[in-house]
């Protein structure tokens, strides 16, 4: 073999190795073209880490989409920045100002003009790098944020600790009667991560009844205005009506819904912490507070909602899953969209050129060999400028077509919600036909992640999977079965685990660029030899 063909055949297998498989750009196997949108009775557009002081360019593919909302989930501006290279606080009139700027943006007031909006902070828009209860600046932060939203100065929001809400759409579907509950939560009010805290115990109860947990008050109410609607006056729930779709119900519903979407600014089920230990700083998630994720889990398993996940604050966009009977008795599913302005890649300082040179070494999706084969962390992760998607489908009669072989749709059943309060918490929660479309799109609009879910694949308790192993039908019930390697976590993770993301993302680095200077060096010198040899021939042929 020539050196010119060793030198093609080296660069190949290294283009080979180091993407993975992965070009620049392109998207996984089996996702849909950029043209394909899903049915949807219901439609959510959601993101986070959007600096208002960058160019954005995701609000054009938003709007095309047409969603019927769409939902922050943190970092909406950046009210904190480098001084004299020290973090500071930008002060109450920047912090304000900086969301009246992004409120001028041309593309994103167009969208204001024809959805909703609706969301929850982070740190950043909160004020300060990973801040918490302890910002003295946070009451004044609540209410530019709320005034962002366009939170009517009498709405129950207003009075809260924390800007946690909640929002009902009902008359989905065929025939008018399902329904979905967009949970928005508060992770940096009551924070206290010194302490495990991170909802503080009124935003706990509020979350309780808005899952609809047995037992649990009223959204929004005191313990006087409990006491209240229990008297004969009151009015009684069975009586409400809901007429048109997609405007949110007030607060105080908390009639049963088909399905729940949580929204988090910080990942719920995060498997990368102790991965990128000593590689970043400052990445949070609910693990950091297990026992407040555990009593999440907890509420959302007693509930018996049908519940997944939206998070945000990674600067990068992925699916993560937790199999069945391992976190929840159903799959757990979270969806991560994070940097519509920004990405991991824009950390990466400029000096030297070293931001552009990291560029053009790492792909948009990073390579999944990268992270060990352990409880799902080896699933695809885009790094570049992403939103996310959330589609609803009722379909009644389709059968939806899911990632596991073994979720299937049920055939429609009466919605719980067109029931009253009383007989659905009297009877077991029938199956509803349908499915959840989740996807992360780029900022050119095109598919780049995505999964779809059944509603009945979202069902079960731990109580139901003990009976099941009773009866034989699955192999451990409860306790046992989250304890089989499936349901292995970071925090499992042997030493040499745990080393094999900085060793390899530390060779790509360095490797990369001496492999192909090598190769580089090899062309050159092959061609030279090529080049000589017609001459030395020439010369013994004068001779």
């Amino acid at each position: 073999m020539t050196h010119k063909s060793t030198t093609l055949c080296v660069l190949a297998l290294l283009s080979c190795i180091l993407r993975a498989g992965v070009a620049h750009g392109s998207r996984p196997a089996g996702v849909p073209p950029p043209a394909h949108l899903d049915r949807a009775d219901l439609r959510f557009a959601f993101g986070s880490c959007s600096r208002h002081d960058k160019p954005q360019s995701v609000w054009g593919a938003v709007r095309a989409v047409a969603p019927d909302a769409f939902v922050w989930l943190g970092d909406v501006i950046y009210a904190d920045g480098k001084v004299n290279g020290t973090r500071a606080y930008v002060g109450n009139e920047r912090h304000r100002a900086a969301f009246e700027t992004q409120l001028e943006h041309p593309e994103y007031a167009a969208l204001a003009r024809e959805t909703k909006i609706v969301g929850t902070w982070d740190d950043h828009d909160f004020g300060f790098n990973n801040a918490g209860a302890e910002w003295e600046e946070k009451p004044f932060a609540k209410q530019v944020f709320l005034d962002f939203l366009g939170v009517p100065a009498d709405s129950p929001r207003r009075e809260r600790a924390g800007v946690y809400a909640h929002h009902t759409f009902r008359n989905l579907g065929r025939d008018k009667n399902r329904s979905a509950r967009l949970i928005l939560l508060d992770t940096r009010f009551h924070q206290r991560a010194e302490r495990g805290e991170l909802l503080g115990e009124d935003q706990w109860r509020w979350l309780e009844r808005a899952l609809g947990v047995p037992g649990s008050r009223r959204v929004g109410t005191t313990s006087a205005d409990d006491a209240a609607s229990k008297s004969p006056s009151s009015s009684d729930d069975t009586s409400r009506e809901y007429r048109e779709p997609f405007i949110e119900a007030e607060e105080d519903d908390d009639d049963p819904v088909d399905v729940v979407i949580i929204g988090s600014s910080i990942q719920v089920h995060a498997e990368t912490q102790k991965l990128v230990d000593g590689l970043f700083e400052g990445v949070e998630s609910w693990n950091e507070f297990p026992n407040e994720k555990k009593r999440l889990l907890d509420l959302v398993e007693r509930s018996r909602a049908r519940v997944v996940f939206l998070s945000g604050d990674v600067h990068h966009a992925e699916i993560i899953t937790s199999p069945p009977r391992c976190v929840l008795p159903y799959e757990l599913v979270e969806i991560t969209s994070s940097g519509m302005t920004h990405g991991i890649l824009d950390e990466v300082p400029k000096k030297h050129g070293l931001r552009a040179f990291v560029r053009l070494l790492i792909p948009a999706f990073l390579p999944r060999w990268l992270w060990p084969d352990v409880g799902g962390l080896q699933r695809a992760r885009f790094i570049h400028r992403n939103w996310g998607e959330v589609a609803i489908d009722f379909g009644d009669d389709d059968a939806a077509e899911t990632d596991a072989a073994d979720e299937t749709s049920a055939r429609a059943s009466p919605s719980p919600a067109s029931k009253s309060v009383a007989a659905a918490k009297s009877e077991t929660k029938a199956s509803v036909a349908g499915s959840i479309a989740l996807n992360i799109r780029g900022d050119d609009g095109v598919v780049k992640i995505s999964k779809r879910v059944a509603l009945s694949a979202l069902e079960g308790t731990w109580a139901e999977v003990d009976a099941a192993a009773a009866r034989g039908e699955i192999e451990h019930g409860a306790a046992e079965g989250r304890l089989r390697d499936a349901c292995r976590t970071e925090k499992d993770l042997t030493n040499l685990e745990l080393l094999r993301l900085p060793v390899l993302a530390a060779a790509c680095l360095v490797g990369q660029p001496v492999i192909f200077a090598f190769c580089v060096w090899q062309l050159v010198k092959g061609t030279s030899r090529a080049v000589r040899k017609p001459g030395k021939a020439s010369k013994r042929k004068e001779a």
